[in-house]
């Protein structure tokens, strides 16, 4: 899931997703919510029928619920601390990145400016949430 309110970014972001399908193969869904309050009630609604994303990655300027209250709230509230959250933000403060994995970011990158480096960026993201998906046969 993609938790962003840019539809430029959100565009971006696609564009090197559909990059990764042709590329790979591998069949990627992408879910999209414009800030944390919709990705809050999204994934509220998704954990209650089983059917939560496998990552998500995370704007922190967002309106009505920032990246970081929204990390509050899936790492208290849900107590969803399995599931890995990647953020991508504009900013390069260490500061914004330390408050943001202290808020429960596995992962915290600088919005790319180039579609190479994003690509590389959803590589990973598509990896994280591969290695989270159980097994066929049961197992992790």
């Amino acid at each position: 899931m993609l938790i962003e309110d840019d539809p430029d970014d959100v565009y971006l972001f696609e564009r090197a997703l559909d990059g990764l399908r042709a590329e790979s193969g591998r069949e990627v869904v992408l879910e999209r919510a414009g800030d944390g309050l919709d990705a809050a009630y999204r994934i509220s609604i998704e954990d209650l029928t089983e059917r939560l994303p496998d990552v998500l990655v995370l704007d922190l300027n967002m309106p009505r619920l920032d990246g970081v209250k929204f990390l509050h709230t899936l790492r208290a509230e849900f107590a969803l601390r399995d599931l890995p959250v990647v953020v991508l933000t504009t900013s390069a403060a260490k500061e914004t990145h330390d408050e943001a994995r202290a808020a429960g970011a596995d992962k915290v990158f600088v919005k790319p400016d180039s579609a190479l480096a994003l690509a590389q960026i959803a590589a990973e993201v598509v990896d994280l949430g591969i290695a989270r998906r159980p097994t066929l046969d049961g197992t992790a």
